[in-house]
């Protein structure tokens, strides 16, 4: 389990499924993660499920707890990346706790676990050109502009932070 100031972050359970189903389909929720826009509740379930079965191999795909009130936050991710044979960090929160400083509290923390734990050399955060709040959070990370990528006709930007040896 990992922990920041606020939050606590554990490995996603089946018991979590109804509560981030709930996130998925709020309004706004997924303006820029085209591949789950307008996506049915079994989509979403297939995709946890998914993630509990890669997380049997190598956890890479948390939920995250409010310390206080035990209330589900979101997720947070730092897995592999097939497509572009890359690690990457991601989060998605419920819109209640958007604009509070929750995504970066988090991404520190994942990448703090990815440098120390996971001894990675680099982390990636992959980024619709639209979304220009993410790609300020990466700014603000440390991560640079690497390289632009188009997949199912989406443009992505490839954000990377090197580690310093």
């Amino acid at each position: 389990m990992l922990t920041t100031k606020r939050t606590k972050i554990r490995p996603l359970r089946n018991e979590d499924f109804q509560s981030l189903l709930k996130m998925y389909i709020e309004p706004d929720s997924n303006t820029f993660v085209t591949p789950f826009r307008d996506k049915s509740k079994e989509f979403y379930e297939a995709f946890l499920e998914k993630k509990i079965e890669q997380n049997n191999k190598e956890i890479g795909f948390w939920v995250v707890l409010e310390k206080d009130s035990k209330n589900i936050l979101g997720t947070v991710n730092l897995n592999f990346f097939e497509t572009f044979s890359i690690y990457h960090v991601g989060c998605h929160l419920v819109k209640s706790s958007w604009n509070q400083g929750f995504a970066t509290e988090l991404l520190e923390a994942v990448i703090k676990y990815g440098i120390k734990e996971r001894k990675l050399d680099a982390i990636h955060g992959i980024v619709e050109k639209e979304n220009l709040i993410s790609k300020k959070l990466m700014k603000k990370l440390g991560f640079h502009m690497d390289r632009i990528e188009i997949l199912d006709d989406v443009e992505l930007e490839v954000f990377k932070l090197k580690m310093t040896k």
